[in-house]
């Protein structure tokens, strides 16, 4: 299936395209950046999540599981986007039935005090989950939420375009993210000769991923990944001017 996709969006030109996180804010795999969506943009999606992917606590009987995850992100200003995330979990029933039957819900957002200018780079910060806490709930539920800073900076020659992103983010110590706790960045690269598509690779603290994703028809947008190089995750959402 991940190579249907990474064929189609080598294939396909059209309009440059920017990557979505699986939360729905604009980054790369895992790792966010302070690249932003144009004004105005509204975005809604759907991800599957590899268990690879997802933190070390999203756990069934004891044993981590695949899922997916949907959005709905926008981009009332340049300088700040806003997502709504709804994460599917498994979980027993009344009746002893193990299935999707439970939702983690969390708001995301990134602001970016600092638009990349020649010489410098574009910084922005951000958070998933920030409202929530440890105390809240009975046991370590806290699953997606982290903060960061990260700035991004795009070199481009004869048309190829190469991104340089680097980024700091704080788990807390408590959780079983923290392992992705710390500085994290990736590197991105356009080629002149087919602008709506892009090539990741990016260490996130733990692990390297690399991923391409494209945009086709002005609308769909479409990321495949490999997780360590083995270990498929990805998805697609439209995209619409608002604005």
């Amino acid at each position: 299936m991940y190579r249907i996709v990474i064929g189609l969006c080598l294939l396909m030109l059209g309009k440059t395209a920017g990557a979505q996180e699986y939360s729905g804010i604009t980054g790369m795999v895992h790792v966010p950046t302070a690249e932003m969506a144009p004004e105005g943009e509204a975005r809604i999606g759907v991800f599957f999540l590899n268990r690879e992917f997802t933190p070390d606590n999203l756990k069934c009987e004891g044993a981590k599981y695949h899922t997916a995850d949907y959005f709905l992100a926008i981009t009332p200003f340049p300088w700040i986007e806003l997502s709504y995330t709804c994460t599917l979990m498994k979980g027993i029933s009344n009746a002893g039935e193990v299935g999707y039957n439970m939702k983690d819900r969390y708001f995301s957002v990134k602001v970016r005090p600092l638009k990349e200018g020649k010489w410098w780079p574009a910084v922005a910060i951000g958070t998933q989950d920030p409202g929530r806490t440890i105390e809240s709930y009975e046991g370590n539920l806290t699953y997606f939420q982290n903060y960061y800073v990260t700035a991004s900076k795009h070199f481009v020659k004869h048309g190829h375009e190469l991104g340089v992103h680097l980024a700091y983010r704080y788990f807390r110590d408590t959780t079983p993210n923290r392992k992705w706790k710390g500085v994290a960045g990736g590197i991105t690269y356009r080629p002149a000769f087919a602008r709506n598509w892009r090539a990741i690779a990016e260490y996130t603290g733990n692990e390297v991923n690399m991923a391409v994703d494209c945009k086709l028809w002005k609308y769909l947008f479409l990321q495949a990944s490999l997780l360590n190089g083995k270990y498929f995750s990805g998805g697609m959402c439209f995209k619409i001017q608002l604005m």
